[in-house]
């Protein structure tokens, strides 16, 4: 798919987009970035951003940055490593492309504030198919 067919098959995920309210920046083969503007729905207990809701945002943006291309991906594997609490009111994930095999691949997604400090880093596999 091309970068605009990636957004118009990505608009269809309603999670992300409507639930989430995550917006795509950019979007290219084997890189994406993303944003989410922080909203009280996003915070837990704490007053920070959920880590369900960092996730989301990363393997949402994994899957924009995999799957534009010629071939499809999901996610097969991945760990989060939460790096400081996310209580600012802008969060960016951005993706890195470590492998991009005939089968498998592997991207690490960094995601940010709008301080540009390190929220979270999500190590994702993907499946090819």
């Amino acid at each position: 798919m091309t970068a605009d067919e990636v957004k118009v098959f990505f608009a269809n995920d309603h999670f992300a987009n409507d639930c989430a309210g995550i917006e795509i920046l950019e979007v290219a083969e084997n890189y994406a970035k993303t944003k989410l503007l922080v909203e009280d729905k996003h915070k837990n207990a704490n007053n920070v951003v959920m880590g369900g809701c960092i996730y989301t945002l990363a393997d949402y943006t994994f899957a924009l940055a995999a799957n534009c291309g010629d071939q499809r991906s999901m996610t097969l594997s991945s760990h989060i490593t939460f790096n400081s609490p996310a209580n600012g009111e802008v969060l960016y994930a951005e993706t890195e492309v470590v492998k991009n095999g005939r089968t498998i691949c592997n991207y690490l997604v960094h995601i940010s504030d709008e301080k540009q400090r390190v929220v979270a880093t999500v190590d994702l596999i993907g499946f090819r198919g």
